[in-house]
């Protein structure tokens, strides 16, 4: 494992606590009177299984990465298609 700083350390657990911050506030409309104490938002992960947070998932949308190896797969295909169209046009 790499060496971190405590700077680093505390950045990332800052970003964590807002990310869960943001969702109690806006997704599930707490107010501050019935909002935890903020460390304790920085243990654990966000299970969020509603619509918005899985918007994606929700309207089989596929990944960006899912996106880009089906794109460079097409590629490949229609370059074979071509290069065998290509090769074998030129055969008397």
């Amino acid at each position: 494992m790499k060496n971190r700083s405590r700077a680093y350390i505390r950045h990332q657990r800052e970003r964590m606590i807002q990310k869960k911050w943001v969702i109690l506030q806006n997704v599930m409309l707490r107010g501050n009177e019935y909002m935890p104490v903020r460390g304790t938002l920085s243990k654990g992960k966000v299970h969020c299984s509603c619509r918005m947070c899985r918007y994606e998932q929700y309207h089989s949308i596929p990944k960006a990465k899912y996106k880009a190896k089906l794109k460079a797969m097409e590629q490949e295909i229609d370059d074979d298609v071509y290069f065998l169209l290509v090769c074998y046009s030129f055969i008397p």
